[in-house]
């Protein structure tokens, strides 16, 4: 602000760019969910209501982009999986976290795209914590009785992610198909 108390130029132009930011960020999750990594800037640049240029002002490239929705898109992984170790039922926290992954996999493209493709870009350390609290959560809830003893974290996410992707790949993702292989998936992992 200037000394009379009113908003200058060039602060009303730092709120519009952080509007802007914003606004290109939230299109792009919306965008990268629904086409996955076939999105493009012009998409999002729609989306958004805004210029393509505003768009690649916020991120140079596409690729940063991709990582700025991924960096999103995993922060819910952990914050999940988080919440999940938190519950203090443990059965109930591990059939709350598939349920909860097996839903986000199969109605977020970029995701699935992202899992089938094996690229993480830059983002190797979050996915790592996310495996860790994952297999952490998966031990808790064989001690507590509630899943199988003979698999380990990566048999749970394998079967959790692989369930996941062929239902995206054959168009089974509505609400009746993820309930009914949410199911056969937590029955596998049964005692």
């Amino acid at each position: 602000m200037c000394c009379n108390g009113r908003v200058t130029t060039s602060e009303t132009r730092r709120s519009d760019a952080r509007r802007n930011h914003e606004r290109v960020v939230q299109a792009a999750v919306e965008v990268f969910r629904e086409r996955g990594l076939t999105a493009t800037v012009p998409d999002v640049a729609a989306r958004a209501g805004v210029g393509k240029a505003t768009v690649y002002r916020n991120f140079p490239s596409r690729d940063d982009l991709v990582e700025a929705v991924l960096a999103r898109q995993l922060q819910w992984f952990e914050t999940r999986t988080q919440s999940a170790l938190r519950d203090p039922d443990p059965a109930a926290g591990f059939h709350g976290l598939i349920t909860d992954w097996f839903d986000r996999i199969v109605t977020n493209r970029l995701i699935h795209d992202v899992l089938r493709s094996r690229s993480l870009p830059g983002a190797d350390r979050q996915v790592e914590g996310i495996v860790a609290a994952f297999d952490q959560m998966t031990t808790r809830a064989q001690l507590a009785g509630a899943i199988r003893l003979d698999v380990r974290g990566a048999d749970v996410r394998t079967l959790t992610t692989g369930c996941a992707q062929r239902l995206v790949e054959t168009g089974q993702q509505d609400e009746d198909s993820r309930r009914l292989f949410t199911g056969l998936i937590l029955d596998a992992l049964r005692p």
